[in-house]
């Protein structure tokens, strides 16, 4: 009996079409967007070779033109210079860099001055590379005003000698920026549970639905069908988050590390939370359909955001600014939970964030069963 009408409820699902697309298709969707969007996006295998014009100024005579040499010498990688530099006067340049041969040109006098025709990530690298050698000469120069024997003591050698003080351990995952996108899209999907939750409740209620008027008066005790229905939602749902998953780690071959099974235990944790939240909604809040909708739509997107699925930004801000809400926020503890086992050694981030989730989902399974536990009708 039971298992019969698991497998009804199931069927009844699968048929809805609604809830279908939001859960299965529209998170591939989405993360086929952020692949193509944000795929390599940081990566410095996408810098080329800048293009600039170098311009002394005629009246600025300099034995020693130590700019030049860096401009020259300066590379991305091995052997892939940063930038390709030609020798002009300023007419030249002005008009090599109106008809867009070149990116910026710089001339060095008294000052070293930049002239750019527009914004953009080349210009933004060639001030902030003159932004570096003007706070590393001024430097050199205070040095030699107070010891001008400074140059043949080896000033210029522990200058450009770049010291770490830090050491670097390879733990296997390099960090990617990208990843902050992939995680609140799946955390996410979990959160989407709400709108099965609520299904759920709406159709138990005699008030509510037809259907929640006939398994009111029919013999099955209605928390027992509750049960078997949440049961069939989460099975469901659970169904749709491990098709996301497949498709981002062997369609989109995005890396999530290690731990997969740590990983599917904290979707299914936010996915539970999900139902129960949609649930809690739909027994306390005495409104129509489409207010108990838009309630559980506006909770995912707003979560979403803030853990920062829109701007990444936001994510480090909230943190910052407001550190209480990634811990009440439950797309930010499943996303900071697949971050834990991305990044960290230890598990102990992992079990603070889905130990918080899994409370506050008994909490709202809790109150949820209170609500419909005092609901009671005169007639149906």
């Amino acid at each position: 009996m039971v298992f019969q009408l698991y497998k009804s409820r199931l069927k009844c699902l699968f048929r809805n079409r609604v809830n279908i697309f939001w859960s299965y298709a529209f998170p591939i969707l989405l993360a086929s967007l952020f692949y193509f969007a944000f795929t390599d996006m940081f990566s410095s295998n996408n810098l080329e070779t800048i293009s600039i014009a170098y311009v002394e100024d005629v009246g600025y005579k300099n034995d020693m033109d130590y700019l030049k040499d860096v401009l020259e010498e300066a590379e991305i990688s091995q052997g892939l210079p940063l930038f390709n530099v030609r020798y002009l006067n300023v007419e030249e340049a002005s008009k090599a860099l109106g008809e867009d041969e070149i990116t910026a040109y710089i001339v060095n006098g008294e000052g070293v001055r930049v002239y750019v025709k527009k914004n953009g990530i080349s210009e933004t690298i060639v001030k902030s590379f003159l932004d570096s050698y003007k706070r590393s000469a001024y430097t050199i120069q205070a040095i030699l005003m107070k010891n001008p024997d400074a140059l043949s003591q080896g000033l210029l050698d522990d200058i450009m000698e770049y010291k770490s003080f830090t050491s670097e351990l390879d733990k296997g995952a390099k960090p990617d920026i990208t990843l902050t996108y992939f995680y609140a899209l799946l955390a996410m999907t979990c959160m989407m549970a709400v709108n099965w939750g609520l299904d759920e409740v709406i159709n138990i209620q005699g008030n509510r639905s037809s259907r929640g008027a006939r398994i009111n008066v029919s013999p099955i005790h209605k928390m027992k069908l509750l049960i078997i229905n949440m049961l069939a939602a989460f099975t469901a749902h659970a169904a749709g988050i491990c098709l996301l998953i497949i498709y981002m780690l062997k369609v989109l071959k995005i890396s999530f590390g290690g731990q997969l099974p740590q990983m599917v235990l904290a979707c299914l944790i936010g996915e539970m939370f999900g139902l129960f939240f949609g649930a809690a909604v739909g027994v306390w809040v005495n409104k129509s359909t489409g207010v108990q909708d838009a309630i559980t739509t506006s909770f995912t997107l707003i979560s979403a955001f803030l853990s920062g699925m829109m701007i990444v930004e936001i994510k480090g801000l909230i943190v910052k600014k407001v550190p209480i809400v990634p811990y009440i926020n439950p797309v930010s503890l499943i996303s900071d939970s697949f971050y834990s086992l991305y990044y960290y050694d230890d598990l102990d981030r992992f079990y603070v964030n889905t130990s918080i989730l899994l409370f506050m989902s008994v909490a709202l399974g809790v109150i949820s069963y209170l609500g419909l536990r005092r609901k009671t009708y005169a007639s149906i």
